[in-house]
C-alpha cells in the first residue's frame, strides 16, 4: 500500500514537469483554408464538409451512432445537414451516378410536419433558388443550377437557420 501512496505523487510531478518542459515545434506549414478539407474559405464555405462524428442530438438511427459522418452544422444550432454524397462533395450539375442526397435534422422538436424551406443565394447574390422539403427536415436531394459557394436560409414549423454548402463541377 505504501507504494501506492509514493506512487501517486511521482507520476504527478513528473507529469508537471513533461508539461512544462515540452519541446518548441515549428510552426505548421501555413496552406489556403480552401485546400485543406473541412476547412472553411474566408467566406465561411467550407472546401469539403467536415468528416466527424454527429452531434448527440442528430445521431439517432446511425450505428455505431459516434460515426463520422460529412456534415455541415447550422449556424444558430438548430439543424446540422447530413451529406450522403459518398463522401464526396455535392456536384452541379449532379453526377449521373449519384445524388445530392442530404439528410436534414432539427435539434428543435416540431410538431407539424410543414415543409423545410430553402432558400439558397450562390456567393455574390447572383443567383437564388427555393426549394421545399415536404414534411420538414428529413431526407431530401437538392440539386443548384451553378457549383460555388451557396448559403442556405433555412425555415420549417416557425424554426430557422442558416449554413453555406459548396456544390463543385
Amino acid at each position: 500500500m505504501r507504494h501506492g501512496v509514493v506512487f501517486v505523487p511521482l507520476a504527478a510531478a513528473a507529469l508537471f514537469v513533461a508539461a512544462c518542459t515540452g519541446t518548441s515545434h515549428s510552426p505548421a506549414r501555413s496552406e489556403p483554408a480552401a485546400a485543406r478539407p473541412g476547412a472553411a474559405a474566408s467566406n465561411g464555405c467550407a472546401a469539403q464538409p467536415p468528416v466527424s462524428p454527429l452531434p448527440a442530438w442528430a445521431q439517432a438511427g446511425f450505428s455505431p451512432p459516434d460515426q463520422a459522418m460529412p456534415h455541415v452544422m447550422g449556424k444558430a444550432g438548430n439543424i446540422v445537414a447530413i451529406l450522403w454524397a459518398d463522401r464526396d462533395a455535392l456536384h452541379s450539375p449532379a453526377l449521373h451516378d449519384r445524388n445530392n442526397k442530404i439528410l436534414w435534422v432539427s435539434r428543435i422538436p416540431f410538431a407539424t410536419p410543414d415543409p423545410l424551406v430553402i432558400t439558397a443565394t450562390l456567393a455574390g447574390g447572383i443567383r437564388t433558388v427555393t426549394v421545399s422539403v415536404p414534411g420538414g427536415p428529413g431526407p431530401s436531394i437538392i440539386d443548384l443550377p451553378a457549383p460555388g459557394c451557396w448559403t442556405f436560409h433555412l425555415s420549417w414549423s416557425g424554426h430557422t437557420d442558416e449554413l453555406k454548402l459548396r456544390y463543385v463541377t
